[in-house]
C-alpha cells in the first residue's frame, strides 16, 4: 500500500510597482523618476523624448507612483492651457 503524496503549495508572486513608466507625450515606456526626499522634490524625465519636469510636493510617504500621477495631471493641465 502506498501513501498519499502531499501537493506542493504554489504561491503567486506579488505584483510589483514598475520602475519605468509610459510617457504621455511620445508613448514609449521611458519615464524615470528620481526622488530627493531631503529637498522635498522629485524629477521626472523621459529617456526618449527628453521631456523633464520637477515635482515639489514630496513627503516621506510619497512613492514613485504618486509622483507619476501628479506628473500626468500637470502635463495634461499644461497641454489644455496651451491649446
Amino acid at each position: 500500500m502506498g501513501r498519499r503524496r502531499r501537493q506542493k503549495v504554489r504561491r503567486r508572486p506579488q505584483k510589483r510597482i514598475p520602475d519605468v513608466y509610459p510617457c504621455p507625450d511620445c508613448g514609449n515606456t521611458a519615464i524615470k523618476i528620481q526622488i530627493y526626499r531631503d529637498n522635498g522634490m522629485a524629477t521626472v524625465k523621459c529617456g526618449s523624448c527628453s521631456i523633464e519636469m520637477t515635482i515639489d510636493d514630496v513627503n516621506p510617504l510619497t512613492e514613485s507612483v504618486d509622483i507619476y500621477g501628479s506628473f500626468i495631471d500637470k502635463f495634461y493641465e499644461q497641454r489644455s492651457v496651451e491649446a
